[in-house]
């Protein structure tokens, strides 16, 4: 039994990888299919347990949906700039500014908030690795991104077919 579990958790990430590869970018199954490869991804990386990952991704989940708010709000922030930076008073640039550093403080606080619970499911070392995954996942993923866009096959990657 674990060694499907082990095959499914490299077979995955690889199915996933080919199939939102082969289609075009930007409806909802794409972003649940991104979704599904960083799962794949992050638990291959840190070689989750089945226990562990049974804790590991409600409270990964929680994280990430209170981050997701959080960025969201920047980006807000950042089109309402663009949009009427001529139009802009210094007391508002002021409370945007305001509202962008601490919505930074607020990702903090929830990193080192949620580092915590981590460390309680998967120790110190996976937790300090799980902070640098979803930046590496995001590289891999543009790039490969990119060489599809400029037809470089994948099966010459040097990176060993990541995601």
């Amino acid at each position: 039994m674990k060694r499907i579990q082990k095959l499914a958790l490299i077979l995955l990430p690889l199915l996933f990888t080919a199939n939102v590869f082969a289609q075009g970018p930007g409806d909802e199954k794409d972003k649940d299919k991104i979704e599904a490869l960083k799962v794949g991804f992050i638990t291959k990386e840190l070689n989750l347990t089945s226990t562990e990952a049974e804790k590991f991704w409600p409270v990964y989940n929680e994280m990430d949906g209170k981050m997701k708010d959080l960025r969201n709000d920047c980006r807000k922030i950042n089109q309402d700039m663009r949009e009427s930076e001529d139009k802009m008073s210094n007391e508002d640039a002021k409370k945007k500014l305001a509202t962008l550093f601490e919505n930074d403080q607020k990702e903090l606080d929830l990193k080192k908030e949620y580092s915590e619970k981590f460390i309680k499911i998967i120790g110190e070392k996976r937790t300090l690795k799980l902070l640098s995954l979803e930046h590496e996942f995001r590289r891999v993923l543009l790039e490969r991104l990119k060489d599809r866009r400029e037809g470089v096959p994948q099966d010459r990657k040097p990176h060993g077919g990541k995601p």
